[in-house]
């Protein structure tokens, strides 16, 4: 059910698996928000979406030109108040579907989503590497609000569920951005 007047929240998951440690906690998030926002989960997954060409059209015309799934998702994320991205470490960085999302972006780096919230989940096995960093550049980019973001142990699905700090950060990353 729609619900008329709620701001939006969408959580962007670029894990592979769509049932896996970074949905659960994305999830987390988004029911602890549903009592403010009108929340969705989105798996890039699902999604068809092409890597940045650098025509740099986007520069000069403001948009990105290329026909895929991206289209759709400009819209939702502008309409949207907060934005959370997840994923897995893979090879010490975010997954290739997560940093293709972020280049396909890079035309709304101008300020045109200045101050949505934004926040992240990360999920690793041990050394999470760059990918925090990657993913505080990419909202400082965006010039959004950052909110630190949650970083949690999990390999084997379902080990997050046993991951009390990150659930505890789970919590924290809801409060704040639920008293914003």
């Amino acid at each position: 059910m729609e619900v008329k007047n709620k701001l939006k929240a969408i959580g962007i998951v670029g894990s592979p698996r769509k049932d896996g440690n970074s949905a659960y906690l994305t999830q987390q998030v988004l029911q602890a928000l549903d009592e403010k926002y009108e929340t969705e989960l989105i798996s890039l997954k699902d999604l068809d979406i092409n890597p940045c060409e650098s025509c740099f059209t986007c520069q000069q015309e403001g948009v990105c030109i290329i026909e895929d799934d991206m289209q759709e998702l400009y819209k939702k994320i502008q309409d949207a108040s907060v934005l959370i991205l997840a994923s897995p470490v893979h090879m010490g960085g975010i997954t290739s579907r997560m940093r293709m999302f972020m280049e396909r972006m890079w035309h709304l780096r101008k300020g045109q989503l200045k101050g949505i919230i934004g926040s992240y989940i990360i999920v690793g096995r041990r050394d999470l590497g760059v990918a925090v960093n990657e993913m505080e550049e990419f909202l400082s980019r965006l010039k959004a609000l950052k909110i630190a973001g949650i970083m949690a142990f999990g390999v084997k699905k379902g080990a997050v569920k046993e991951d009390q700090e990150a659930l505890e950060n789970v919590k924290r990353v809801c409060s704040q951005i639920l008293s914003l």
